[in-house]
Order: C-alpha cells, then structure tokens, then sequence
C-alpha cells in the first residue's frame, strides 16, 4: 500500500500558514502590504483584544471584482508575477500568493472590495467559502480578519498577552508609516486611536510622530547615491541612543527588512559617537535596482539577499561619518588646552571670577563656574557629582576664600574619616597627588604609586549610594515644578503594569500620559533633577528590549548604568579637594575594587618596581 500522499489543500495551508502566520502582527503586515500593491493612499486599522479577536484593514485601493476575489483564497494565486522574468525583478510587496489562503486557513476572513464598478463581499470560515454577495462600498477593500487560532489551539499557548500583541502591531503600523510618509495611516484600537499619520509625503512629520519630539529635534539627514544604490536616511543626534539596536529600522524599495551587515554598517558609522554599549536611532531607505535583490528567502519577507553589499556598507559608512563629523565633532585639543589652562588660572586665584561655561567634549563634562554669591560652593562641586553624600542637603553660602575651601574640605573629610568603612578599608591610606590627563587620579600609599580611574571609581561611589537610597524605603520625595513628559515610547504603553511596578522599585510613580508617552511628577529625593531625565530614559529602554524582568538583574543593571552616567567623565578635570574625596569615597565603598560593570577602579606601581626601572 502506498505510503506517500498528496495533502488537501486545506491542510496545506494550514502548514503554510505556520511561515506566514505566526501572530497577529504577521498578519497586519501582510494585509497592509496587499493594500500598498492596490495603490492605497489611506489605511485604516482596526483590532481587538490585540489582534486575536478582529483585526481589519480597511484602505481606498484598486479593489478587485467578483472573480479575483474568489481567486484570491486560492493558493499561489497572485496578481503580481506571471514569469521567471518576473521572479528576478520583483518590485511588488507580495508576490507569493500563500498569504490570504494561509490566514483563511486558521481564521474566519470576510473581505468586502469594489474596484469601481461592482462591489461584492466573500466569507471563508477556516479554509471553507460560506459566501459569496454584492456588497455596496466605495471603491477599495476592507478585510477582517476574527477568531485567530480558535480551531488551532496549539498556536494559541505562543501567543502572549494582548498588550504584548498590541505593542507589536502598534510597531508594525510605525515601520510602514516612515517608509510611506505618502499614505495615511491609522490605529484604532476598541474605538481608542493609537496612532494617525497624515499622508503628506513628509518624513520628519512622521518620524516627529514616531519617535516623538525630543529624538526628533536637529535630527540629521542623509542623502547620497552611488552607480548602484541610493540610500536616504533620517537619525536622531548622538546624544539620544538605545540599548540596542531595534530601533535601527530598515528598508529596501520602501520594504521594512532585517539586514545585520547594514545594521552593524550604521552602528559603526556612529560608533566614535555614542558609547560602546549604546545604538543609534534612526531610518535608512535603500534604493536599488530590483535585480540585485532577493526578497524570495523566507515567507515572512523580513530576510533578504543582496548583491554588491560591500559597496553599500562603504556608502553607508561615508555619509555618516561625512554628516557627523560635520554636525557633532568639536576640536577636542584646543578645547582641553583651553580648559587646562583655565582650571591652573583658577586655582592659583584665591577667589573664583564668573566666566564662561567651558564644555570639555560633549556630553562628557560640563564644568561652570560662578561667583561666590550665586551657588555655595559645594553644589559647584556636587555638579561634577562628588559629594553624593550630601546631594539634597540645603548649606549655608560659603565666602570664596582659601579659608572656606580649607573649613569645606575638613568637614567632609571628618564625616568621611567617623565611618567604620574608612578603617577597615582594603585600600590602604592614600595621598592624591594629581591628575593625569583629565582621565586618571594619581595618589601614593606605602606600597607605592596609584593609578585610580576616575570614572570607574566614581560609578562604584555612586552605585553603592543608590543601593542604601533603595535600601531605606521610607526616603522622602518632591514634586517636580514642571512634570517631565517621555513621549515616543508607544510599545511600552500597553504594557503599563509592568512599567509602574519597575519604576515603584525606585520609589518613582510613572503614569501613562496618552497612547505613546509617560508623565513622571513626583521623584524621590535621593536623585538629582540633572540625573533624572537619563534615569528614566534608560530605564525605559531597559524595558523595551527585555519583554521579561528578573528583579535583581533589572535593579542592577539600572542602578549600574545611572550612576555610570552620573559620574565624573574622562576629561573633566577635578580640584584637589574633588580628587581627595573621591578617593576618601572610594576606599569607605564595600567593594571598591571594580565598577559595577567589572571593570577595575584602580592599579597600583610598588615602589620596588619603580626603583629597579631607575637602576636604584
């Protein structure tokens, strides 16, 4: 007896659809992609319960008459290929005729469609027509799309929660809104608008939508072509960045793609820019002959081949480097020449003058000094995030003098010296000597010369003094005068518990503001206003790019990264009293060894070694 058969069509599809239809999202992409190929210019989607229980696109496109319409369900039947020819220069979205058979299969789908001269509706219950009627619409389409997976219960057990699903289509509709600025679109989720686009064919208007106002402002343009691409691309500045690299977004002839060798193309463009463990925001749209592409490698259309990649990374690379260079590099020689002398000015000068503010290499130090009856003098020192200490304490003004400074620096150094950390510290006792190239403190102990990392041990200080803020659950907090609105972050929306029970582990209460932002009114006193905004910002991405949060990781990891970006920087220089208590600090911290992300604090050169260098 045979063995080998031929599955029904039914069955087919239902296995095709496990490519084509893996969530709701999947879906969407598919449908509004078919309504692009009808040369829709508006877009309207609707979903339920995300996605699961009615999702629908509705658009103004060519609409189809009673016999496409049937054909339409059938498999590998399509309107965009008819030849091997054609297979090699596609420049339609959809061209394999799998998915509307595939998303019938496992759903119920009702399409009504006019294509101007006759409307007609068709109803297909998991893969089986149940009708076919003139229907009355204007010209275009609409397909819904109900009851996902209810015959495939298996599917259902992937599927996460509707909020997740939500935040994914609400990312879909986004990705094709900054590929087609042309086409207006719009997400309705129950009778709630998540997100509008107007059609007008600007760019930055949507990105602005998208990413919202803060990313979007100054955003950096490019525009370059070769003899075989063309590619044009809208970034945020360097000193707005992620935590990965999701929000790098791709498209070849206007198709949303994943593509790592462009992505890493872009990261290394701005990599002298942003930090090493940071990733740009921004769009790149590629333009290239339909030949030299492959878009026939996965169902899901997502994965491509490209021919000549090369050629386009190099492209990639000198249009941003050309733009960046341009736009954010500053002289950093002439700079810090600039600022060393001013700092042994003013340190030779008893009493401080009022200048300008001196930026050392943005967004790495911002140093301002002013006179002695503005600020007191400590919160000058507290700027560059020294005395964590004493960071909301209200002080007297202090009289400019060396008398001042010298009355300062005892009374720190006394509440440093009372604790027991400082006596059973594992550094011994140091004297700071100087420091050496606005990066490193030199100090000398009886073992010999230190080398101490001033950022590293600072992140230490730092890490160590949010731990005990978080610790003492009973620490007062303020109202902020202005609320601090973070917009552009329409995927965490909807998961809105889980955000507020991440930020309540900080002592923050953050609220939903509208479909794409958060407001924050009320912080805790232990974090400055001027720490706030990357608090927050990075928290928030922490929480894009781990759908899932283990505690004590999440807390870390946060803590870590604040107090990294609160602490003193490479190329700030520091007075004398700023290099004591650091160090002060440093050795009272509990493992003062190592930043909280391992790198080491400092290094010490014994004196035996010096000597032998000399011949001594």
């Amino acid at each position: 007896m045979s063995k080998i058969r031929v599955m029904d069509a039914h069955l087919a599809n239902m296995i095709a659809a496990g490519e084509v239809v893996e969530r709701p999202s999947g879906i969407l992409k598919e449908l509004i992609e078919n309504a692009l190929d009808a040369n829709s210019t508006i877009i309207e989607i609707h979903i339920e319960e995300g996605g699961m229980k009615h999702l629908s696109v509705i658009d103004n496109g060519d609409g189809m008459d009673a016999t496409d319409l049937v054909n339409a369900f059938k498999r590998h039947s399509t309107s965009k290929i008819f030849s091997e020819l054609d297979l090699n220069q596609i420049n339609s979205f959809g061209f394999r005729g799998e998915a509307l058979p595939s998303i019938a299969s496992v759903s119920t789908v009702m399409i009504q469609t006019n294509d101007g001269k006759d409307g007609h509706e068709i109803l297909v219950d998991n893969g089986q027509q149940k009708r076919l009627t003139v229907f009355a619409r204007n010209k275009g389409t609409t397909v819904i799309v109900e009851n996902l997976f209810l015959k495939v219960p298996a599917r259902l057990k992937y599927i996460k929660n509707t909020r997740y699903e939500t935040s994914i289509i609400s990312d879909i509709i986004n990705k094709f809104a900054i590929a087609h600025p042309d086409v207006s679109f719009r997400l309705i989720d129950e009778e709630k608008e998540l997100f509008r686009s107007y059609g007008d064919g600007n760019i930055d208007n949507v990105f602005y939508q998208v990413f919202g106002s803060s990313v979007a402002s100054n955003a950096m343009k490019i525009k370059e072509r070769d003899y075989d691409f063309e590619i044009e691309g809208v970034f945020a500045q360097p000193e707005h960045t992620r935590a990965a690299r999701h929000f790098i977004w791709l498209y070849i002839n206007d198709r949303m793609i994943r593509h790592s060798v462009i992505s890493n193309a872009i990261i290394e463009g701005f990599r002298r820019h942003i930090p090493n463990d940071r990733f740009p925001i921004g769009v790149l749209k590629i333009n290239v002959d339909p030949q030299l592409v492959d878009v026939n490698v996965h169902p899901s259309k997502w994965e491509i081949r490209l021919s000549k990649d090369r050629e386009l990374v190099a492209l990639i690379l000198n249009s941003l480097e050309d733009k960046l260079t341009h736009k954010t590099r500053i002289p950093k020689v002439k700079i810090l020449d600039e600022q060393a002398s001013m700092m042994d000015e003013l340190l030779k000068e008893p009493v401080l003058e009022k200048t300008e503010s001196i930026i050392i290499e943005k967004p790495v130090s911002l140093v301002e000094v002013t006179k002695s009856d503005e600020i007191p003098f400590e919160e000058k020192v507290q700027d560059e995030s020294i005395f964590i200490d004493n960071t909301f304490k209200s002080e007297p003004v202090l009289e400019e003098t060396k008398e001042s400074h010298q009355k300062e620096a005892i009374y720190i150094e006394e509440e440093i010296q009372a604790t027991e950390a400082i006596e059973s510290s594992i550094i011994e006792p140091l004297t700071v000597l100087s420091q050496m190239s606005g990066k490193y403190v030199l100090a000398k102990g009886e073992t010999g010369l230190y080398i101490i990392d001033q950022h590293a041990a600072m992140e230490r200080v730092r890490y160590e003094y949010y731990q005990d803020k978080l610790l003492n659950k009973q620490v007062d907090s303020q109202l902020l005068l202005m609320p601090l609105i973070f917009d552009g972050r329409s995927s965490l929306v909807h998961r809105e518990d889980t955000v507020k029970d991440a930020f309540k582990m900080f002592q923050m209460d953050l609220d939903v503001f509208d479909e794409s932002s958060f407001i924050l009114r009320e912080v805790p006193l232990w974090i400055k206003e001027k720490e706030l905004l990357e608090f927050v910002n990075k928290t928030l991405d922490y929480l894009e790019t781990h759908r899932t949060i283990r505690e004590e990781d999440f807390r870390s990891d946060t803590l870590a990264t604040l107090a990294c970006h609160s602490s003193v920087r490479f190329n700030a220089y520091m007075s004398q009293l700023e290099m004591e208590t650091l160090v002060s600090q440093l050795r009272a911290a509990r493992q003062p060894l190592h930043c909280p992300h391992g790198r080491p604090t400092l290094m010490v050169i014994e004196e035996k070694d010096i000597l032998k260098r000399f011949m001594r």
